[in-house]
């Protein structure tokens, strides 16, 4: 799928389907191994898109083969050449130092998480829980922690499912904006979490165990973050789903040759494919199914007549959409479908794409830090042993915190795009 999709963006005679056929054949392939509560929810995405497609046919409306198969596939590729990533994680010494504790190993876990988590995504979660669990099990007060600070980065950042989602589910945005005000929601997410180190509860932080943040685990992430954003100025041809997928690969393969030449090379590519690609399960049920029932929605909207919840999206109803978002995650129900649900009627409507795409990505942040079912919250329950409804729940009063000052943002956007 992956060398598919950036053939594919190199050279446009290579059919749009190529991609889409290996991506659900790795799906079909995986499925034994899924959770069963995703398994259910990837099928009643599918359900719920085959309905609506059903109706719109029936209406003489229909999407063509390539949107309801692969209308998600690029993000899809975008992960998996993430995940490269993981392959520069040098194993664990015998002789690591003890983990600091304090304030300080607060703070830095705290920025650790989410500077790694922007651009490896949920691998600098497993990266930097597995060490703090190494000697001792997680404590629910460091997966809180890590639920939070990973759970900001989708306020801005393209290297994330969600933002990547937003961004496709939305022609014409621009990233650079949208980040320009999810970037700021982050910042006030880090001083909330610094606030509550220096409040009531400060003699627990000075009891935390924390993860040890050095300049040298940052050189890749930024390397990469600074090649995709110079790429980005440089060339309007590609998205920055596009521009993602195509250098992430060559610079694994470029760190790994400086380590240890073709010999490291060779391992990294079988360490990828036997063991790192096959844990995208999750994210390939998500997403397939996502797109299945978006293609099946928009031929609704589509066959509808024009009918839409309103007349145009602004300020005040993008923070309505932002509320629909947290509220739904409440309950487990995934942001995926928020999006999947408004996409299709913004599509109807007069809206600022960029003003839609930053709604979804701040959505998608405040929503996955609440919902126990969210990839980040699963994680932590079903590889550390931490609740994942306790997690959700103990963040519901930072995220209300946070959907305030979004939607401040919001009528921000609004009056600076007048």
């Amino acid at each position: 799928m992956l060398g598919l999709a950036i053939a594919g963006v190199l050279w446009p005679t290579v059919p749009v389907m190529a991609a889409t056929v290996p991506a659900w054949a790795a799906l079909a392939l995986l499925w034994p191994g899924i959770e069963r509560w995703q398994r259910l929810q990837s099928l009643a995405f599918i359900a719920v898109g085959l309905i609506a497609l059903t109706w719109a046919a029936d209406q003489g409306t229909a999407p063509s083969l390539e949107s309801l198969l692969g209308q998600n596939q690029p993000i899809l590729s975008m992960l998996a050449s993430v995940t490269l990533l993981r392959l520069l994680n040098r194993p664990p010494r015998a002789d690591e130092p003890e983990l600091p504790r304090g304030r300080r190993a607060y703070v830095q876990s705290m920025l650790g998480v989410h500077a790694l988590g922007a651009v490896i995504n949920i691998s600098a979660v497993i990266l930097i829980a597995d060490r703090l669990a190494r000697t001792r099990r997680l404590g629910v007060d460091q997966a809180q922690l890590i639920s939070r600070a990973f759970s900001a980065v989708a306020f801005y950042s393209p290297f994330i499912g969600g933002v990547a989602l937003a961004l496709a589910s939305t022609p014409g945005s621009n990233p650079l904006v949208m980040a320009a005000f999810g970037m700021p929601l982050a910042g006030v997410a880090f001083l909330l979490l610094y606030a509550y180190a220096r409040g009531a509860r400060s003699q627990e932080v000075e009891r935390f165990r924390g993860y040890p943040v050095h300049v040298a685990s940052l050189r890749v992430p930024l390397a990469l973050g600074s090649a995709v954003l110079a790429a980005a100025a440089t060339t309007s041809r590609y998205s920055v789903l596009d521009l993602i997928t195509m250098i992430t690969p060559l610079l694994v393969a470029i760190v790994l040759l400086r380590r240890d030449g073709l010999r490291a090379l060779r391992a990294g590519g079988v360490d990828y494919v036997v063991s790192r690609a096959p844990q995208m399960g999750t994210e390939l049920a998500l997403f397939l199914s996502a797109g299945v029932m978006a293609a099946g929605l928009i031929a609704a909207a589509g066959a509808a007549g024009g009918w839409t919840l309103f007349a145009r999206l602004d300020a005040f109803h993008a923070s309505l959409l932002l509320l629909a978002f947290f509220l739904t995650s409440l309950v487990g129900i995934h942001p995926v479908v928020i999006v999947g649900v408004a996409a299709p009627l913004a599509a109807t409507i007069d809206a600022d794409p960029t003003l839609l795409a930053t709604t979804f990505a701040m959505g998608w942040g405040l929503g996955c830090a609440v919902n126990p079912m969210s990839g980040i919250n699963m994680v932590l329950s079903s590889r550390y042993g931490i609740s994942n409804w306790r997690v959700a729940r103990g963040n519901v009063g930072f995220s209300a915190a946070l959907y305030c000052v979004a939607v401040g943002l919001l009528f921000l956007f609004q009056l600076t795009r007048l």
